[in-house]
This record gives C-alpha cells, structure tokens and sequence, in this order.
C-alpha cells in the first residue's frame, strides 16, 4: 500500500475545506457519501471512494495527525471503437439489404446507439485503485498515479464530494527542466538528493530527438556531451533523504516511487497479525515522507 507515483497539486485551505479535515466524523460521512458502486448495463464508466483498507473494515478514510487518506475506485468498461464499427457495419448492411436502401443519417445514428447499448451490456469492466493523501497543514494533495487525466478526475471526484475542493498543479517560477540540468552539469544537487542512474534528455529543438539512459553513471563525460548538444533533462532518477528512490519529471509528477529496504526496516514496525493495523503503519510512514519530499520540491522548483 505505498504510493508508487504522486501527482501533487496545492489546495487553498479555506475555513470550510479546514472544518472538514477537523472533524473525523464529517469527514468519513462526507466522502462515504459518494461511496464507488459498479457501472450499471449502459454506463461506460464509474468513479467513487471505496473503504481505505479493503472491504474488511469499513472507514472510508484514515487520518495521521495532519495526513488524510482516501481510496478511490474507478471502474471502465472495455469497448474497443473497432468492435463497435465491426457490429454497426453489419447491422446497416443488413438493414439496407431489408429495406433495400441507404439509410439515413438520422437512421444510422440511431442504429450507433442501439448497437453501443447492446455491447455495453455485454462488455468487461476493467477497476483500478488509487489513493489520495491531504495534508490538511500545509495544503498538499499528493494523488498516487503518474496520469494528469485520472489524476484530475481524482480531484474532481474530492470537489464533488466536499462541494469545494480549490487544489491545482504546483506552478514552480523557474524552468525545472533547466534546473534538473544544472544540477547535473555544475555538479550542483541539492542537499536532500542523491544522484540516481536513469534520466530522460530531450532537445529543445522541435526536430532534436530524445536519449534514455538506464543505469549509468549521470556525472559521466557521455552525459555533458548530450548536455552541451543542447538537450536538457526531463526526468531523472533521485533518493531523496536515504528514504526513497524516485523519479521527478519536469512537470514535478513523482514517478516510479520505491522505499529504500534500509529506511523500511528502521521505520516500519515488524508485521503482526493485524493487516488493518499493517496498513495503516505503511500510510503512516508515507504522509510523513511524502510530506517532507513535497516540502523540498516547492522550496526547490519555488513554487507557488
């Protein structure tokens, strides 16, 4: 149950978003309220909260002095456009064969949305997880995928049940991707991170092109060549604080997030036989790191 990515946004803290997170009560009756249920026949798609340790307890939320977390289900039904086209092909094939005419355009849409209503019933549902931790403090919404599109249905999901939810992307005032070069070019890395060995170097020309690089050393002469060339670096591999090894792309989305076994093994309690009570130590942990990377990110990248 740990954060593998994090989407991180700020959130205005305004004296109604604070009452909730002050109140635990009103907080677990506000997002239960819009609890995930499964799509119904004709639904294509569902999104609600989900209780935050598994059907086997039931609080939909959990709160660790400032951190809050929640679950979020999302549900999608598999219905490739091509499947469509193939079934909608031959039912008007067959219907201008009986009517022994085109159809309409009129006509043809109606017989679209007679066949998508057929297939929708017939179709597989894919659901996916993810969390969302609030610290209710310092206004952070870190939520755990690396997509701007289900992280901003995430958001819209918190807004439609608190009614108000004021969080947007962190707007740093200085351009990361020059930023992150710098710090490889003058050799030049903030105190809390230590050089990982994977970055993305992409050209600033529309026609340059891009370099991956996996396990190398990033201070190495290969490097400052593609540097001086004119690219800069997009995503680069970072352990922040001997806590956890991540990626930080330039549009500050956390990627590809691991706890160091060594930081695990000194902060995390031995496992017992309650898994509720396991989790909630792994979430205890988490808003405490995520918390203090976020911290440096904004002080950092000065954002706003």
């Amino acid at each position: 149950m740990w954060f593998k990515n994090a989407r991180i946004y700020r959130l205005e803290l305004s004296e109604e978003i604070k009452n909730y997170f002050k109140d635990e009560e009103l907080l677990e009756k506000t997002v239960s309220e819009k609890a995930y249920r499964p799509c119904m026949a004709q639904e294509v798609s569902t999104l609600g909260f989900a209780p935050i340790f598994g059907k086997s307890a039931k609080a939909f939320t959990f709160s660790n002095a400032h951190n809050h977390f929640f679950k979020i289900v999302e549900e999608n039904k598999l219905l490739p456009a091509s499947v469509i086209k193939n079934e909608l092909d031959e039912e008007i094939e067959n219907k201008e064969i009986a009517l022994k005419r085109e159809l309409r355009k009129n006509e043809k849409q109606a017989l679209k949305t007679a066949v998508v209503n057929k297939l929708l019933a017939q179709a597989f549902s894919a659901r996916r997880e993810l969390l969302i931790c609030v610290n209710s403090e310092k206004g952070y919404v870190a939520v755990s995928v690396s997509s701007a599109k289900r992280a901003e249905r995430a958001i819209a999901m918190l807004r439609e049940a608190f009614s108000t939810f004021p969080a947007k992307c962190f707007q740093p005032r200085c351009v990361v991707e020059d930023r992150m070069t710098s710090w490889i070019s003058n050799n030049d890395l903030p105190n809390v991170f230590t050089l990982g060995n994977d970055a993305t170097l992409k050209s600033t020309d529309d026609e340059g092109g891009t370099v991956k690089v996996s396990k190398e050393d990033l201070s190495s002469d290969e490097i400052a060549v593609h540097i001086n060339a004119g690219k800069v670096i997009t995503d680069l591999q970072l352990i922040f604080e001997d806590t956890v090894m991540c990626v930080l792309s330039s549009d500050l989305t956390v990627k590809r997030m691991r706890p160091l076994d060594q930081f695990l093994e000194k902060n995390l309690p031995e496992k017992s036989d309650d898994a509720v009570a396991d989790m909630a130590a792994h979430l205890c942990l988490q808003g405490e790191v995520l918390t203090s990377l976020i911290d440096s990110i904004s002080e950092i990248f000065d954002c706003e």
